[in-house]
C-alpha cells in the first residue's frame, strides 16, 4: 500500500471515529436535556390527572419512543447533511466535524448556565414551588437556538460547495457574445482579403 492511500485511508478512519464520536454526545446530551425539559414530574410523588394535556406530554416523553425520537431526529438530520457534503465533495471537511465538536462544547455549559438562571428565577426551595412547564420555557428556547445556530453553520458548508460548482459551471461556459465578435472579426477578414484578390485580379 502507498503513502498516500494509507494516509487517506487513515483519514477517513479518523474522521469516522471523530463523526460516531459527536453524534453520540449529541444524542447523549439531547436525550438528558430532553427529560430535562419535557418531563418536568419525572421525580415527583404526585402529577398531574390523567387525561390533562401536562400529564399527557410528560408522560410521552417520560419513556419509550418520546424519550429518543427529538435526539434521533436531530442526529439523523445532521447525518443527511454529511451524506449530502461526501456527494458534493467526495470527502467530508473536517470543518463538519470540528463544528459538531464545538456545538457539544458550547452545549454543556449553555444548558449548565441555563439550569441556574431557571433556579433563580423559579427557585424549586421556594414554600409555593410547583413542577410545571413553565420551567421548560427558558431551556427550550436556548436548546432550539443552539441547534438552529448550529445547523445554520453546517449549511453554510453545502450553500459554499454549490456556489464554488455554479462558479466553475459559469467560466466553463464559452461567452457567445465573444464568439459572436470573433466570427464578426474574422469574416471581415475574409471579406477584405477577398476583396484585395478581386482588385489584383483586375488590374492585372
Amino acid at each position: 500500500m502507498s503513502d498516500a492511500k494509507y494516509r487517506k485511508r487513515l483519514e477517513w478512519l479518523l474522521k469516522g471515529a471523530g463523526l460516531l464520536a459527536t453524534w453520540a454526545f449529541i444524542y447523549f446530551f439531547l436525550v438528558l436535556e430532553t427529560e430535562f425539559i419535557l418531563v418536568p414530574w419525572d421525580t415527583t410523588l404526585i402529577r398531574p390527572d390523567i387525561g390533562t394535556w401536562q400529564r399527557t406530554l410528560n408522560d410521552f416523553f417520560e419513556v419509550g419512543i418520546g424519550s429518543w425520537i427529538i435526539p434521533a431526529g436531530v442526529v439523523i438530520a445532521n447525518m443527511l447533511m454529511a451524506l449530502r457534503l461526501l456527494r458534493r465533495r467526495r470527502i467530508l471537511p473536517w470543518k463538519f466535524i470540528i463544528n459538531n465538536a464545538l456545538f457539544v462544547w458550547m452545549f454543556i455549559p449553555m444548558m449548565l448556565l441555563v439550569a441556574q438562571l431557571n433556579n433563580t428565577i423559579f427557585p424549586p426551595t421556594a414554600a409555593d414551588f410547583e413542577p410545571g412547564y413553565y420551567r421548560s420555557i427558558i431551556p427550550g428556547l436556548v436548546v432550539v437556538l443552539l441547534t438552529t445556530i448550529w445547523f445554520m453553520v453546517q449549511g453554510r458548508l453545502l450553500d459554499k460547495r454549490k456556489r464554488k460548482r455554479q462558479a466553475t459551471n459559469v467560466t466553463s461556459v464559452p461567452d457567445a457574445s465573444r464568439l459572436a465578435d470573433s466570427g464578426q472579426v474574422t469574416g471581415q477578414l475574409q471579406a477584405e482579403r477577398d476583396g484585395n484578390l478581386l482588385r489584383d485580379a483586375h488590374s492585372q
